[in-house]
């Protein structure tokens, strides 16, 4: 959908746990070699949560940094939106424990559950909020500790996945040639069985036979969900850049959803976009859900891969099946 909303993403920060885990240790004790999880995945290492980390834990400094950069405190903001599938609790909203660590005003705050797509699907919803009028000053935060339901004895998802947040500050922007030119949110929930939790909520609630037969654990059907992210990210590239206007071949950069270098590479040469205009960071921080395009972008940000007047497209997708697209002019 074509927008054209004047908001600016004012400031963004990074928080990852301090544990990075090799491929090497894997090999140890999985039937797998690092040689074959790089060929497959493009990822080297991951960052996994102490026994006593949170995501929480995580989302809370790289909002502070987010804020600073922005030059705002935290009584400043209007609202806050975290993106997570894997909350400190099923009650409250991580959203809700952010704002009280920060010392925010009582202001809105609430969790978005929609997987690897949570952060995109954040951005565009903050920016409703600006331009109806109901909130100045948003802060967005993708956090994850994923490695909490990754099963770390099945080899075809142990090696995936990673921890850490990464937040943006979105408010209205002073330039009114700056904004979000066009967006894309979507969902396949005949699909939601491709990637899902089986126990743990209403359906299976935890018990003894939930827990011997590993059902609090991340399933997934790899080959499937390969097929439909390559297709989807490969049109809604074309998509949204068509309904913005633009020609993809002036697009700066893309910042995609840190799934599996395969697919990103696989995607992108489908839409015509070499990879030197794409962030790649997957090989030092696995797949992290919905903190992955935050950290991604916050990266690009501070390499000084983006400048002001660039179009940069943010893309996502992920269980639910969900996927989602935001062009900006920075």
């Amino acid at each position: 959908m074509k927008l054209g909303w004047a908001i600016e993403i004012a400031g963004t920060g990074l928080c990852v746990p301090q544990r990075a885990v090799s491929n090497a240790e894997f090999a140890r004790r999985l039937d797998t070699s690092d040689e074959w999880i790089v060929q497959r995945t493009g990822i080297r290492e991951r960052r996994v949560a102490g026994p006593e980390e949170s995501t929480l834990d995580f989302a809370l400094p790289a909002s502070r940094q987010a804020l600073a950069e922005a030059g705002l405190a935290p009584e400043d903001l209007d609202l806050i939106i975290c993106a997570t599938i894997t909350p400190d609790h099923p009650l409250p909203s991580t959203a809700c424990l952010l704002q009280a660590a920060l010392g925010c005003r009582r202001i809105p705050a609430f969790d978005m559950a929609a997987a690897c797509s949570g952060y995109v699907w954040g951005l565009v919803t903050a920016g409703q909020h600006i331009v109806t009028g109901m909130a100045r000053n948003v802060l967005l935060v993708g956090a994850e500790t994923l490695t909490r339901i990754t099963d770390m004895e099945d080899r075809s998802t142990a090696v995936l996945f990673g921890d850490g947040a990464g937040a943006a500050v979105i408010r209205p922007a002073g330039d009114l040639r700056r904004g979000l030119l066009a967006a894309r949110l979507g969902a396949d929930g005949g699909r939601s069985m491709l990637i899902h939790v089986p126990a743990g909520g209403a359906r299976h609630p935890a018990s003894p036979d939930t827990l011997a037969q590993r059902s609090h654990y991340m399933k997934m059907q790899g080959r499937e969900v390969y097929k439909f992210a390559v297709t989807q990210m490969d049109e809604i590239i074309r998509a949204t850049a068509a309904e913005a206007g633009v020609p993809v071949a002036e697009i700066a950069l893309i910042v995609p959803h840190q799934s599996n270098l395969r697919i990103i590479e696989s995607a992108c040469q489908r839409a015509g976009v070499p990879l030197e205009r794409v962030v790649v960071n997957i090989d030092r921080y696995g797949n992290t859900s919905a903190a992955s395009v935050g950290l991604a972008l916050h990266e690009a940000r501070t390499q000084g891969r983006i400048r002001p007047g660039d179009l940069v497209m943010l893309v996502a997708f992920g269980a639910g099946l969900t996927w989602g697209s935001a062009l900006w002019r920075m």
